[in-house]
């Protein structure tokens, strides 16, 4: 019987059997079960799982077991009410929160996969992983490193372990072989990515009543989540199949404040696509998926459309991306090397990522000298803006006072920083590299100039996209309730933006007023922000009310909505197309309507009347050029640094801001 006892007789270092303790004898089992000359591939598979496995942990505790019960009453409801939405989710989340109280994602415990792991969960993960990938039909366009990086591992982050190969093997395998060409990768993987489209309910609000990574029970359970846990569940079903995948992910969006992670096929017979970060009407979806919500089929908005200072922000920008991989990357072992781990940001401890930004950006590398010196600095991050603080997205060692970046992405505003005692300090002025690899640093000249701003977050194509419902809409008033005789009092011609005033000549008292949609409708539900009728009344000009009318609304999105004087909700057409929402006054309470102001649905990153904002410039740390309360939807700064990078806070609350340049009059997006 062969006997696994040193680095000579199976591969295996001393040091990663050490470090299984008292789990020594299962690491020793696996190879003893590979030991026929016939599984060599297969003992190959071993070694490559059990040499890397000394990086690969999950986590328990109290605080994890506790809390992932809300999967379970997911569950549990699902049986009752099989429809549950994200938001009868979320409610089951409220309710455990209130009382359990909020999780604390710092208790929580490490467990090493070396020292739980046993050979049965090992040989029965290869076992499965060998079948999935040489009974499938793309079998010959797999090599066998692809296979071990890319089908093989048991897990992808740090989720719990759990033994998941042969229940996803059963399910997903026969989905793959339902693609419309089995020997065609891309087929394949576009038809289970299809598949897998709706398995998890898609939402980032939930990460809250669970911050931790789900295991794979978990999402089976509650089927909700961020991009993190749908892509994670789909790269596991694809791995399952045979289908070689990675998880990649971008570290912090270039211009949002959020980061995202996809699925990758890991197919090297055709080129990538790539990404440029220039804001054009392009659709990159295929590429990085939420990358752009342009489409080709919408509205393409000229400039002569937009009210005054406005643009939309048709991409967002991607800095970096990195790939989980189950081996250390050969970038991160030399960083490592280099460089103390008190200096290097906690986004850049492990050494299983890999850098992949060349899969998916044109992008450019830059050089950074420091002064004579500067040996201190053991490394050197770029940081990108976060509402919350700079965010490392790259990170160099020092090279006598030299530090190289490589493959980082054009159009994003970066700073320089170091890290020590969990902390970045800024060491240079931002800058950003444009589209033919020119370096643009920002920084506050002695020129002032006034500043008219209109936002504080780009308008994204997404959000201009609802203006396109509201054109062509009619406001009507009548005395009879089926609106038999109808008056028209106004209808929109242009694409609104926001809060709309209208001011009527109608001399007529009526009883009933509405919005109506522009029959037919279009891309999306009718919808509408806020409806309101006013009267003049000697000098006043009052806000008229009554009963609700029209058609049903959407649960979370009902009539009231449009007349609760709140422009962040708003109203949407159960019935999707054909929709009219408006108030009855009352027998007696006929009104002459002198004025209408409506607004779209939108996402109230506007500067809204009656908010405080505060307005920050960028000189080695963010000074305020003070705060105002806005009394008009724009706002108006004098005697401002030209050239600088400026943050505008709104105090009164919300959460979405971005950094902006000022040129010619208007606010550029970074």
């Amino acid at each position: 019987m062969y006997s696994c006892r040193n680095e000579k007789d199976n591969g295996l270092s001393d040091d990663s059997l050490n470090e299984a303790g008292a789990n020594r004898p299962e690491i020793e089992k696996v190879f003893r079960f590979y030991s026929n000359p016939e599984d060599s591939l297969k003992r190959k598979a071993a070694l490559f799982l059990l040499t890397n496995m000394r990086d690969h942990y999950g986590y328990t505790g109290a605080e994890i077991k506790k809390y992932a019960n809300v999967f379970s009453l997911i569950d549990s409801s699902s049986y009752t009410n099989f429809q549950l939405s994200n938001q009868d989710k979320m409610t089951i989340g409220d309710s455990m929160v209130k009382r359990l109280g909020w999780p604390h994602p710092g208790k929580v415990e490490k467990v090493k996969d070396l020292e739980i792991i046993s050979a049965s969960y090992l040989t029965g993960n290869i076992e499965y992983a060998f079948k999935a990938w040489k009974k499938a039909p793309w079998a010959n366009y797999v090599s066998f490193n692809d296979f071990c990086e890319y089908i093989l591992p048991y897990r992808i982050r740090d989720e719990q372990l759990q033994y998941w190969r042969p229940k996803f093997y059963e399910e997903y395998t026969n989905i793959a072989y339902g693609a419309p060409n089995t020997h065609d990768l891309k087929s394949v993987f576009d038809h289970m990515s299809w598949q897998l489209n709706t398995e998890t309910g898609f939402t980032t609000y939930f990460n809250k009543y669970y911050p931790f990574t789900q295991s794979i029970s978990d999402i089976l359970k509650g089927r909700i989540g961020g991009c993190e846990t749908t892509s994670f569940i789909s790269a596991t079903a694809m791995r399952a199949a045979g289908i070689p995948v990675a998880l990649d992910y971008i570290p912090n969006w270039g211009n949002t404040n959020s980061r995202h992670f996809m699925v990758k096929l890991i197919d090297h017979r055709k080129p990538n696509q790539l990404i440029t970060n220039k804001n054009s009407e392009e659709n990159t979806w295929g590429i990085v998926d939420f990358s752009t919500e342009f489409m080709d089929s919408r509205h393409k908005f000229t400039e002569a459309e937009f009210p005054e200072g406005m643009y939309i922000q048709h991409v967002k920008t991607i800095p970096k991306v990195y790939r989980f991989t189950y081996s250390e990357s050969a970038e991160m072992q030399a960083l490592h090397r280099a460089v103390p781990a008190q200096f290097i940001a906690p986004e850049f401890h492990s050494k299983n990522i890999k850098d992949v930004t060349e899969e998916y950006l044109k992008h450019a590398s830059i050089t950074l000298k420091l002064k004579p010196g500067s040996t201190r600095h053991k490394a050197v991050h770029l940081c990108i803006f976060n509402r919350n603080g700079w965010f490392p997205v790259a990170v160099s060692a020092n090279e006598n006072n030299v530090f190289h970046f490589k493959k980082i992405g054009r159009n994003v505003v970066y700073v320089p920083t170091t890290y020590l005692n969990g902390k970045h300090k800024v060491i240079s002025n931002p800058f950003y590299i444009d589209s033919v690899n020119r370096i643009h640093h920002l920084k506050k000249s002695l020129t002032k100039q006034d500043v008219k701003l209109w936002r504080k977050a780009p308008l994204h194509s997404y959000t201009a996209y609802h203006t396109e419902i509201l054109k062509g809409g009619t406001f009507q008033a009548s005395n009879f309730p089926d609106f038999k005789d109808a008056v028209l009092l106004y209808q929109i011609e242009g694409y609104p933006f926001y809060m709309n005033t209208v001011r009527l000549k109608n001399t007529r008292p009526f009883r009933y007023l509405r919005y109506q949609a522009v029959a037919g409708g279009g891309w999306e539900a009718d919808n509408i922000a806020e409806v309101q009728f006013y009267e003049k009344k000697n000098a006043d000009t009052v806000l008229l009310e009554g009963e609700l009318i029209g058609r049903k609304g959407t649960v979370g999105h009902e009539i009231e909505k449009a007349f609760d004087n709140n422009m962040d909700s708003y109203y949407e057409n159960a019935e999707n197309k054909d929709g009219w929402i408006g108030l009855d006054l009352g027998e007696g309470n006929e009104s002459v309507v002198n004025e209408i102001r409506f607004c779209p649905r939108n996402d109230t990153n506007c500067i809204m009347p009656g908010n405080e904002y505060e307005l920050f410039y960028w000189d080695k740390s963010w000074i305020s050029l003070g705060s105002q309360t806005a009394k008009d939807y724009d706002l108006i700064y004098h005697e401002v640094p030209a050239g600088a990078l400026f943050w505008l806070k709104c105090l009164s609350g919300g959460s979405e801001e971005r950094i902006f340049t000022y040129q010619n009059g208007k606010q550029i997006w970074w």
